[in-house]
């Protein structure tokens, strides 16, 4: 015995396809979703811009620490009569208040365009170092060194801090004179 069915042409046009109310609810799921993902992407490419500018203000202060511990003379240290409050270290015949210009460090890098893109981050960074005793009979100052930038719209900054031997500090500058 044999079966037939019969299809209604009404049957067929309802199971043919999606509704258009479906398919206006699949697209706003579909556009709610990519609208995510852009915001992700966009915010992600932020986090990587703040990393990427933390990692040149980190490596412009540690070559500036490193060149004051190194080379103290080679700075001129402001002390003030109160030796235990913050003052400026600047390089040598510079006027106050400081803001120096940020050294490029020496980074090898492959790529010339990554190169390029970083000394232009570098020429917007300014650093400023102070020093102080931590009490008057300390026997090593703390050093500390900012740098500074500007990204997008707002001010940023970065400090290193460390600590050099007392005698190690230039006497002319200690004594509270200005000048070497």
């Amino acid at each position: 015995m044999e079966h037939t069915h019969t299809i209604s042409a009404a049957h067929i046009r309802r199971c043919a396809g999606f509704t258009l109310i479906e398919l206006i609810v699949a697209l706003t799921v579909l556009a709610a979703a990519l609208a995510g993902l852009v915001a992700l992407y966009g915010f992600s490419v932020h986090l990587a811009d703040e990393a990427r500018h933390k990692l040149l203000a980190a490596e412009v202060a540690e070559a500036q620490l490193a060149a004051l511990l190194t080379a103290p003379d080679s700075f001129a240290w402001h002390v003030d009569n109160d030796a235990t409050a913050w003052f400026p270290i600047t390089e040598p015949d510079v006027q106050l208040p400081f803001s120096g210009s940020s050294p490029q460090p020496d980074v090898k890098l492959i790529a010339p365009n990554v190169r390029s893109s970083n000394e232009a981050i570098y020429r917007r960074m300014y650093w400023q170092a102070w020093g102080r005793l931590p009490t008057t009979d300390a026997s090593a100052y703390e050093i500390t060194v900012a740098v500074g930038w500007q990204s997008r719209g707002r001010q940023r900054s970065l400090a290193l801090t460390s600590s050099l031997a007392r005698q190690a500090v230039p006497a002319p500058y200690e004594k509270g004179t200005e000048d070497p």
